[in-house]
């Protein structure tokens, strides 16, 4: 198992060497000899055969075995000691590495020693750095932890255990000797911060956030690129801590990091660095940006970012999806988040239908009722009339330039109501009745109106008002005896 075990009868004393750790070059690796009492080894009547026997000459002559207990030895090893990569080297079940592994983060963790994890952490990234076989690895498969590195759902998680049991992802065997992106996430951070959640400890969550920033920050300082589940939980952490300064200087930094990674290719430069559309999970990546600008926690270790840090995720997560292609799939997002301006920006500038063409299919999510629903949402949230009215102007003049179609005329049955029941109460008794109730007449109005049958009369003065009927007109709703049952 590469490891030298030295018993000195002397002092009564094993030492066990690594022996793999001596012939490392990094300065940094934990070198110090484990030291364990073994007074039963020392024994006179115990007589060593190479390479790992023991006869005892005394009585019947037995002969043992000298196999390593890692329980035992690790309870000899001081908490603060880097002893990770010598865990690793051992040739023992990868589970049982793991768990060791996970105690030792754990126990430091649980004391805040940030000094130390600071050590463990440039050890274990030296080490990884090394590895192109890990390097590779984390680059293909961490997407699948993109979902948990949101930290949107939780579960019904109760401690880390559980956690880190949800979703096991094998490593390569050829990445045993070190500890890569994907294994620090499911067994450190990941299980650390949504169990910090859990129980409201906003302390615990900042400083897994601390860790984890750290943890980036190596990773680029030695050129290698975070996976981007690992980027996810950064931005997730930071967004979840409240710290609405780091994380638009970590958003800024990284698009100025594209931004000379683009000049020097376009250059025939050298360069390191990757673009945000050279990594394969870089879409579903952008996606669970949105998914985390949207959130409304309501657990006591988050605090909410300001709606400027809002904004500047969203614009952050257009420019990666944009950049990759996914323009159409930026627009449904964007109009999912209430963004319509940003929205039709890129739809002005990205994405151009031929005027006229009838036959033109808009991807799900993109649809002039989409931009509608969208404004209808926005305008809620405004306080004047005056800016109602010009958001929807805005759209207007929109739509009539993407999709001009959906101002065409179309004649379609609509169901009217007849009568109404005194009450909500009344209403549902009679609900047998409705054929009696209702009527159905053929009804001339745009194929956005049919489509968006209610217009939200209530946002501008009511359908008696003059704003409101110029609206009603501009988008083609035609007044007929009664509103369409809903």
């Amino acid at each position: 198992d590469n490891l030298l075990c030295i018993f000195s009868k002397k002092d009564d004393t094993t030492y066990f060497l690594d022996v793999a750790d001596i012939f490392s070059d990094d300065q940094r690796v934990f070198r110090e000899s484990i030291e364990r009492f073994e007074p039963d080894i020392h024994d006179e009547n115990l007589s060593f055969l190479a390479p790992q026997y023991f006869l005892d000459t005394s009585g019947q002559g037995l002969l043992y075995r000298v196999v390593l207990s890692l329980p035992l030895l690790l309870q000899s090893a001081p908490p603060t000691a880097c002893i990770i990569p010598f865990l690793l080297r051992r040739n023992a079940p990868k589970a049982t590495i793991r768990s060791h592994i996970m105690g030792r983060f754990s126990t430091l963790i649980e004391t805040r020693d940030m000094s130390s994890l600071r050590k463990w952490i440039g050890v274990i990234v030296d080490q990884y750095s090394k590895s192109d076989v890990a390097l590779k690895f984390d680059f293909e498969s961490t997407v699948t932890l993109l979902s948990k590195s949101s930290l949107i759902s939780l579960g019904d998680v109760k401690d880390a255990d559980d956690i880190t049991a949800m979703d096991h992802i094998m490593v390569p065997a050829s990445c045993g000797k070190v500890l890569t992106q994907t294994e620090m996430l499911q067994m450190i951070l990941l299980p650390r911060a949504m169990l910090a959640i859990k129980k409201g400890d906003p302390r615990t969550l900042r400083f897994i956030s601390s860790l984890s920033v750290h943890y980036f920050v190596e990773l680029e300082r030695r050129f290698m690129t975070p996976s981007v589940a690992l980027q996810c939980l950064v931005v997730a952490l930071l967004w979840r801590t409240g710290e609405n300064a780091e994380l638009t200087s970590f958003l800024s930094a990284r698009q100025s990091q594209w931004t000379i990674t683009r000049r020097r290719r376009q250059m025939n430069l050298p360069t390191a660095n990757r673009m945000y559309f050279d990594n394969p999970g870089a879409i579903p990546y952008a996606e669970t940006l949105f998914l985390i600008a949207k959130e409304e926690f309501v657990d006591k270790a988050s605090v909410h970012c300001a709606p400027s840090t809002a904004r500047q995720l969203i614009s952050y997560a257009t420019i990666i999806l944009v950049g990759c292609g996914a323009t159409s799939l930026a627009v449904k997002h964007l109009l999912s988040a209430g963004q319509l301006n940003d929205a039709i920006n890129v739809c002005s500038k990205k994405i151009r239908p031929n005027k006229g063409v009838e036959d033109t299919i808009f991807a799900e999510g993109t649809k002039s009722k989409d931009f509608f629903h969208a404004a209808i949402s926005n305008a809620r949230k405004q306080s004047s009339v005056s800016e109602r009215c010009k958001s929807f102007y805005h759209l207007y003049c929109f739509l009539q330039q993407w999709d001009s179609s959906a101002f065409t005329l179309d004649s379609r049955k609509i169901r009217l109501s007849r009568r109404r029941a005194s009450n909500e109460h009344n209403y549902r008794r009679r609900s047998f009745l409705a054929a009696e109730d209702s009527d159905t007449i053929v009804v001339e109005q745009s194929v956005l109106a049919h489509e968006c049958p209610r217009f939200p009369d209530e946002l501008f003065g009511g359908k008696d008002s003059a704003c409101c009927q110029k609206l009603r007109a501009m988008f083609g709703y035609r007044s007929h005896p009664s509103s369409p049952a809903q």
